[in-house]
């Protein structure tokens, strides 16, 4: 441990002035004898204080430079192995330490332990298919997307606000507002909507699981007035996914008959639709509101939907995005985009 500098000029006053000896003035110091004798002999051989110890001091490591990169490149072969999969492969190649030193180095290294990223399932048929349709639209613009009504169904949780953290000091009486309070089997609402470039569309919250006769009530109902409000030159194109209900022979030629032309669209994409980005902010806005009920769910969101000002330049910036979303794919090769 170092010694500050003024205890150091303490211990020469001590040694110059009084006539203590050095055990004396250790323990009035309350530092080492050796630690006495090493700064009274330092400031007597050089006429200075400072102690400057050579080289690196505490313990020595326990691995080497070799022996860190071998621990990493194995991490980096296979991430899902765990330290204590590593300490084995380690012990395997004679390099005997323990799995918190294994943590420290990987640490070290920035391989800090992550929660895996959710993604869709891609088969290689699949993958083919979003690399065609990448390649279709490759050349289209901001402008070109600035057309397109991105359109899809999400589901609300029925729950009270969520905090990761709350600030509480020990013998603190636990409140309510330290509390975090879940339903086993918490209730779900459906909701369909819409947004573009100008900002969020229509919301509609939906009875039961969406099916082709209610799909066809929101396009009546929302969709084509959306449309007309917002591409009055008619020159728009609507965008959802190949759920069955979007799909169905009766939605298809009601499409056909009201002249909306839709945008193709490869399956089992959502990182290719923003408008699943737009709904995970409204959730993150949610998990800060009182939605214990379903009533209170439904008012939230058109709350967050329709008033809150962030939300307009996050649709804007969304479908910036589409581009670098096509482009992406490319490189992947029809493969997992980070969207």
């Amino acid at each position: 441990m170092d010694i500050s500098l003024t205890k150091r000029e303490r211990i020469i006053v001590l040694a110059e002035h009084t006539s203590m000896t050095y055990r004396q003035i250790a323990e009035i110091a309350g530092v080492g004898l050796g630690s006495v004798s090493r700064i009274i002999k330092k400031k007597q051989q050089t006429g200075t204080m400072d102690i400057k110890r050579k080289g690196i001091c505490g313990r020595k490591r326990k691995t080497t430079a070799r022996d860190d990169k071998f621990l990493v490149r194995k991490s980096k072969m296979n991430p899902r192995k765990s330290a204590v999969d590593l300490n084995k492969e380690l012990y395997d190649a004679g390099i005997i330490i323990d799995v918190s030193t294994v943590r420290r180095r990987l640490l070290e290294a920035g391989r800090r332990a992550r929660k895996p990223i959710k993604k869709q399932l891609l088969t290689t048929a699949m993958m083919n298919k979003r690399l065609a349709w990448a390649k279709k639209y490759q050349n289209w613009t901001t402008e070109d997307w600035s057309k397109v009504l991105f359109s899809d169904e999400t589901h609300l949780i029925v729950q009270g606000e969520r905090v990761q953290y709350v600030r509480r000091a020990n013998g603190d009486p636990i409140s309510p507002s330290h509390l975090e309070q879940r339903v086993k089997h918490p209730a779900k609402v459906m909701f369909w909507g819409c947004f573009s470039m100008q900002g969020t569309g229509c919301i509609v919250p939906i009875t039961g699981m969406m099916n082709s006769v209610q799909y066809l009530d929101i396009l009546q109902t929302n969709v084509i007035p959306e449309l007309q409000k917002v591409y009055p030159a008619n020159d728009s194109v609507f965008q959802h996914d190949l759920a069955p209900c979007h799909t169905s022979k009766k939605v298809k030629q009601f499409l056909t008959q009201h002249q909306i032309k839709v945008l193709e669209w490869p399956g089992n994409s959502p990182d290719l639709n923003p408008i699943e980005n737009l709904w995970a902010i409204c959730k993150n806005q949610l998990s800060k509101i009182d939605c214990t009920t379903k009533t209170k769910v439904i008012s939230a969101i058109n709350r967050v939907w329709f008033h809150d000002e962030h939300l307009k330049e996050c649709c804007e910036n969304l479908v910036k995005s589409m581009p670098t979303r096509v482009q992406a794919v490319i490189k992947t090769k029809g493969g997992h985009i980070p969207y």
